[in-house]
């Protein structure tokens, strides 16, 4: 189907299949009547070529019993007996059993075949949960389910592009996946399968349709760890809604209908603490192929992977826009919700926040803060969105322009959780993960940039070095600003406000501008929180340009006292101090400068015996506060200060070479 062009069936003149032959003469099943002869027969034998391989009794794929035939046929999907290891990944197979397909031993190893047909029984894909094991299990072109296939731990189904699903299946497919077990805690879901019938695919649900042995309870707001109880009450999507709007979240509680590829809210049981896991069992007929959902301009969708397998974040970006030029239907950006701690039903008191993805990669929620006006954030956010969408994971999408929200075979990957680069948003504690071929290590240089607020807030930042960017914005690289912290930090481009920024290069030239607000007066800090990559010796400064002082974040963070407001043109990441080499090793080397307390005097200690014309004392908001007109030429002198507040003050000198900053403080 994939590879071949179809034939008119008018053009068939004859079809043999050598299985009805009256003595040396063999029919012809086309129905154009020409009876084929067969000359210089000795002998007649039955067909033992695996067209389809077929079970013949319950058992492991890899044991020879289980399969017809098996005394002159190799096993389904086996390494080719020409090289001994390259997979034949095109067979076409038909289970009548119970089969269990093992874990490889080999990382990556995936079975992938051309098409599987499951009359009856179960074919179960091995896979451990608490070690994130499990198989992938590809099929590039046609599937029949009528009995059931398990995938358990981190087993996935993956139909290829084109790869169709028979609609008239009668079969299940169940699939596990974990959310937290708090009860006052949220996950943002999704469902890989939908309603079971017999005439038609991706299917729209209620969630008992398809989540299995879950009691949900009608009354009241908590679960209940047995029976097993879900309180439906904090069951809601947010489907095509204006952005920003909480008042639009759109109640789905256990008799609402689902469309498939649409996100939906839901809180744990109360089996467990914030940091245990619940598994969950979502059984249904498996989504497939094309899926595609209406958003407006400018308008929130909670949407999620509607697939039995991972799917690669990065494709659906590009999958949603018209270029990587932009615009598309969505902005490029998708958010991730994570909730860390609170211990309440009450919205206020809800600790939590959205983690930001793009082509440029990750970052975390904004952390210890609160947000204005709905969500307090203290706790830590411990998740950092990868580019693997695990199976079942709810997301936020904004709308550019009106269109529809494209998830298609595609964008299907096989991709275990635990790892970097898939997490299911839950949190838990960290898991060992298995690698996949199909994993693709981002070896790209990020500058990871963090604030620290007066009121405790942290924000990251991301700086990601890719050629396919410009120093301007870049649709699905430059992640927009979508919280509304009281105290905050961002990208500033073109004047609007980032999280997530592309850059096609860094030199001594480049200027990455920084806006700055908080709420409340007192210190704040900047500093380097991470560096990928790095494969050079790259030098980061924070330029503060209302105090002309350049500051080495690699050295140490840059701290800074802020009075209420926001700081659009104030602050700038640099990667080159202007000042000259001679001025920087004569301030660095030749002029030391402290406080004396018992003298309230600023010493300086010239040893070059350097001209300095005159010399200003400014306090951290950049307000002078002294000035000297006369510095004399003197190895050791005392500037006189009276009686200042404590605090960090910055003495600038006006030198033949230029004016040098240098910090003090008065204790």
């Amino acid at each position: 189907k994939n590879e071949v062009q179809p034939i008119p069936w008018a053009d068939l003149a004859g079809y043999y299949p050598m299985s009805i032959y009256t003595y040396t003469n063999t029919n012809d099943e086309s129905g154009n009547n020409h009876q084929g002869a067969l000359r210089n027969l000795d002998t007649v034998d039955r067909q033992t070529a695996p067209l389809p391989y077929q079970s013949q009794a319950d058992g492991d794929w890899i044991t020879d019993a289980t399969w017809l035939n098996n005394a002159v046929q190799t096993l389904p999907n086996d390494v080719s007996i020409i090289d001994g290891t390259t997979p034949i990944n095109w067979n076409i197979v038909e289970t009548n059993h119970n089969i269990n397909i093992e874990t490889f031993s080999t990382l990556g190893r995936e079975r992938q075949l051309e098409s599987l047909k499951i009359n009856s029984g179960t074919l179960r894909v091995n896979g451990n949960t608490a070690s994130n094991t499990g198989n992938g299990l590809t099929i590039t072109h046609y599937l029949k389910l009528d009995g059931v296939l398990d995938l358990e731990g981190e087993s996935q189904l993956i139909q290829s592009i084109d790869s169709d699903f028979d609609p008239t299946s009668s079969g299940t497919l169940q699939r596990d996946q974990q959310g937290t077990a708090d009860t006052f805690t949220y996950n943002y879901w999704s469902s890989p399968v939908g309603l079971s019938n017999s005439t038609t695919n991706n299917n729209a649900y209620t969630l008992p349709n398809v989540m299995t042995g879950v009691n949900f309870i009608t009354s009241g707001y908590n679960g209940t760890a047995s029976p097993l109880g879900i309180a439906d009450y904090w069951i809601w999507k947010f489907s095509n809604q204006a952005s920003g709007n909480y008042s639009l979240w759109q109640h789905v509680r256990s008799t609402g209908t689902l469309q498939v590829g649409e996100g939906f809210t839901m809180k744990g049981p109360g089996t467990g603490s914030i940091l245990t896991d619940q598994n969950y069992v979502l059984q249904g007929k498996p989504n497939n192929g094309d899926i595609t959902l209406t958003i407006n301009a400018g308008n929130d969708y909670l949407v999620g992977n509607p697939y039995p397998s991972a799917i690669d974040a990065n494709q659906f970006i590009l999958d949603n826009g018209n270029t990587i030029a932009g615009p598309g239907s969505t902005t490029g950006t998708l958010y991730f919700w994570e909730h860390w701690g609170g211990g309440s039903h009450v919205l206020a008191e809800y600790q939590g926040g959205y983690a930001t993805y793009s082509l440029a990669g990750g970052v975390p929620a904004a952390s210890l803060g609160t947000n204005d006006p709905d969500v307090a954030t203290g706790g830590t956010p411990t998740k950092i969105p990868g580019r693997y969408i695990p199976v079942a994971q709810g997301f936020f999408v904004t709308a550019e322009t009106g269109g529809t929200i494209k998830f298609n075979n595609g964008q299907r990957i096989y991709q275990a959780e635990g790892s970097s680069s898939s997490l299911f948003v839950k949190q838990t504690k960290t898991k060992a993960s298995k690698p996949s071929n199909n994993q693709t290590d981002d070896t790209r240089l990020k500058l990871r940039i963090g604030f620290n607020s007066v009121n405790s807030l942290h924000r990251q930042l991301l700086l990601t070095v890719d050629p396919k960017t410009t120093k301007g914005f870049d649709w699905g690289y430059d992640a927009p600003f979508n919280d509304n912290q009281k105290d905050d930090m961002y990208w500033i481009i073109n004047e609007d406000k980032y999280v997530i920024q592309g850059i096609d290069a860094i030199n001594t030239e480049t200027i990455i501008p920084l806006g700055i607000k908080t709420k409340n007066e007192g210190l704040n800090s900047i500093s380097i929180d991470n560096l990928e990559n790095e494969s050079g010796n790259i030098t980061i400064y924070l330029h503060d340009k209302e105090l002309n002082l350049y500051h080495d974040l690699k050295s140490s963070d840059y701290e800074v006292y802020l009075t209420p407001g926001e700081y659009l043109n104030r602050f700038e990441i640099t990667f080159e101090n202007p000042q000259t080499l001679d001025t920087t090793d004569f301030e660095d080397n030749l002029l030391n400068i402290f406080y004396a307390n018992e003298k309230s005097s600023i010493v300086l200690i010239n040893s070059s015996l350097k001209q300095i014309d005159s010399a200003e004392l400014f306090n951290i908001l950049g307000q002078s506060v002294l000035r000297y007109n006369t510095i004399e030429l003197e190895s050791y002198q005392e500037l006189k200060t009276n009686k200042l507040n404590a605090g960090t003050y910055i003495l600038k000198l006006n030198t033949s070479d230029g004016v040098i900053s240098k910090k003090v403080l008065i204790k």
